[in-house]
């Protein structure tokens, strides 16, 4: 994370926002003159740290000398393997806690995926078939979703799971966090249509005899899933599902009341996938 400039700091407890009153990821200037909100919109925007506020008069007058923006990005995508660890596990009101509180998932399959919180944005590696990280999925505390500069597109691995039996594809980390929680070894891929030769490679290496693929309930997630179904039916025995009713996601059906029972059921009524071949005369 990039140093803040002169005459601007943190606020905190002692010192909260002067617009949205909370404690974190707002700035404030020393002199009192203007502050930066996360939070709270005014027709100024101060690069990726939020919306510029002036508090007195005498602030425009500094503002219009020198262009106020913070640029908070982490530095051109490197080392990414060390910028992951970085961000792993932070402390504070705005590490991966505030996060699960607002997903519904738990703290502790964040913490499989390596979720971390770099000053600004949740981290969450994104990783090759093999389980090296190529880059850095970030996502905002507004819900925003962008990626550190630099990144590849990559998969959500999570710590500590056996895929040979039956392995969960869903789409993006807090699916994947919420796939954890339902007691499943899952891995999320990066878009509803992207990461399918990644996921082929995963399935391959890690001989994975049956794949359940969860799609969301829309036509680009449905189109999506039937697309990695029809690349992945070669080497492992695939379904597709969804989530029951309205539901969109995986997410949201654990936050609905969802079991793992539920889950198994919703995979055990879908059809298997299977690819025609076509012998050459």
């Amino acid at each position: 994370m990039s140093a803040l400039p002169d005459g601007l700091a943190r606020v905190g407890s002692r010192q909260p926002c002067p617009i949205c009153s909370k404690p974190d990821w707002c700035l404030v200037a020393e002199d009192g003159s203007r502050a930066i909100c996360q939070r709270v919109e005014s027709g100024r925007r101060a690069g990726e740290a939020g919306w510029l506020h002036v508090l007195r008069a005498d602030a425009l007058r500094q503002t219009k000398r020198r262009n106020v923006t913070v640029d908070l990005r982490s530095p051109d995508f490197t080392d990414a393997a060390a910028a992951a660890e970085l961000f792993h596990a932070p402390q504070g009101p705005t590490g991966v806690g505030d996060l699960a509180l607002s997903l519904g998932v738990t703290t502790h399959s964040l913490k499989r995926l390596h979720a971390g919180w770099n000053g600004w944005a949740w981290t969450f590696p994104m990783k090759d078939a093999h389980g090296a990280t190529i880059g850095i999925r970030l996502r905002r505390p507004n819900g925003d979703k962008l990626a550190v500069k630099g990144s590849r597109q990559g998969l959500f691995i999570p710590d500590w799971i056996d895929p040979r039996e039956r392995l969960l594809v869903v789409e993006g980390p807090s699916d994947t966090a919420a796939a954890l929680d339902l007691g499943f070894a899952a891995i999320g891929r990066p878009s509803c249509s992207g990461g399918v030769e990644l996921v082929r490679r995963y399935v391959m290496r890690a001989q994975a005899k049956e794949v359940a693929i969860f799609a969301d309930a829309d036509g680009p997630g449905r189109a999506g899933a039937a697309d990695l179904a029809k690349r992945l039916a070669p080497f492992a025995r695939v379904r597709v599902a969804e989530p029951p009713g309205s539901l969109k996601d995986v997410r949201e059906w654990l936050r609905s009341g969802a079991c793992t029972a539920d889950v198994e059921r919703a995979v055990e009524a879908a059809p298997q996938v299977h690819v025609s071949v076509r012998a050459q005369s």
